[in-house]
């Protein structure tokens, strides 16, 4: 089994991004070949954005996508790019209406990087404009690793999210979206992440 896994995981592709060397220090996500014995990053779950972007919802592949998000639209729902004053806000609004308790809220917002100038977040509002998802990222060179993606109601939301993480993450200068390695994701998670287009590769800096 355990040779098995290991002629699996060497048979994926190498998928090659920018992430310049003065920035490396802050992708703590990505397999350093220097230090082989720190399996952090060997192997994730990646989408590249394509040029034009709207290439990426086009296709059966994309009918899901397509048609949950509009029908998010349609309900009432919207999404927007969310400021990195009001981040923490969003996020503790929606893990408070999950249930979440306070210890844990506050254990979330202190696991936020220290610096929120270069996160990607996007949340989803309801007709009253109150948070009830998001998807939020860092970005670092022509890369978002996503950090968390989480909504507070079942449906269409967690669908109308990501479409505009995908927008925002383009708008920003990034061409591919990292995820954890595949065996990461469960159940409806795992069939969610194949629907948005995931595939598991070896993801490596130029």
């Amino acid at each position: 089994m355990t040779w098995a896994t290991i002629r699996y995981i060497m048979r994926l592709p190498v998928v090659f991004v920018d992430v310049p060397k003065s920035e490396r220090s802050r992708a703590q996500w990505m397999f350093v070949s220097s230090k082989p014995w720190r399996l952090r990053g060997f192997t994730s779950s990646y989408i590249e954005l394509p040029t034009p972007l709207q290439l990426y919802w086009q296709g059966t592949s994309k009918q899901n996508l397509r048609t949950r998000t509009s029908r998010a639209k349609e309900s009432g729902l919207k999404v927007a790019p969310v400021e990195p004053s009001k981040i923490s806000d969003v996020l503790s609004q929606v893990f408070r209406d999950r249930g979440w308790d306070e210890r844990d809220v506050e254990a979330a917002r202190r696991g936020l990087p220290k610096s929120l100038n270069d996160v990607v977040c996007v949340a989803v509002f309801d007709s009253s404009n109150r948070a009830i998802g998001f998807c939020i990222g860092t970005l670092v060179g022509n890369v978002v690793r996503t950090l968390w993606s989480c909504t507070s109601q079942r449906g269409t939301a967690r669908w109308l999210c990501f479409s505009g993480y995908v927008e925002e993450s383009y708008a920003r200068g990034a061409r591919f979206i990292v995820e954890s390695p595949p065996w990461a994701f469960t159940g409806g998670n795992q069939i969610f992440a194949g629907h948005l287009g995931f595939t598991p590769a070896r993801v490596r800096s130029l």
